[in-house]
């Protein structure tokens, strides 16, 4: 499939990748961003087994994290870690310290929702 060119259908596969700081075995599509709408952005995470988001808050920004294949442990705030598996859904307000940890064979894949959209830092893009 190739882009239209009004760039509103598109393939993954066509859209850039990164790494966002604070994440180890973690590539990130950033599949809506804020040129489309400034209320969102939407990205498609992919985690190897045993990769991890760090412990981390987000200042302003509301998460959701939808877990499509694989497993991981999720903590929020103090709270102990809670194994997510595909069809979850986590919900994480701004300035909640939180943290994923991929496990199992299979890498994780979530799509994860900011409102607002993040603001730029310091992501390392992917070639390919």
């Amino acid at each position: 499939m190739s882009a239209t060119s009004s760039g509103r259908i598109r393939h993954q596969d066509e859209i850039g990748k990164y790494i966002p700081p604070g994440h180890q075995e973690t590539v990130n599509v950033r599949l809506v961003d804020e040129d489309f709408c400034s209320s969102f952005e939407m990205n498609l995470g992919i985690v190897q087994p045993g990769g991890e988001a760090e412990p981390h808050d987000h200042e302003n920004e509301h998460q959701i994290v939808y877990i499509m294949e694989g497993l991981c442990d999720v903590g929020l705030g103090d709270e102990p870690m809670v194994e997510c598996g595909p069809g979850t859904v986590i919900e994480i307000p701004p300035k909640l310290k939180h943290a994923v940890v991929a496990k199992g064979d299979v890498p994780l894949k979530c799509l994860v929702l900011y409102s607002p959209p993040l603001p730029p830092r310091d992501e390392v893009p992917v070639d390919g």
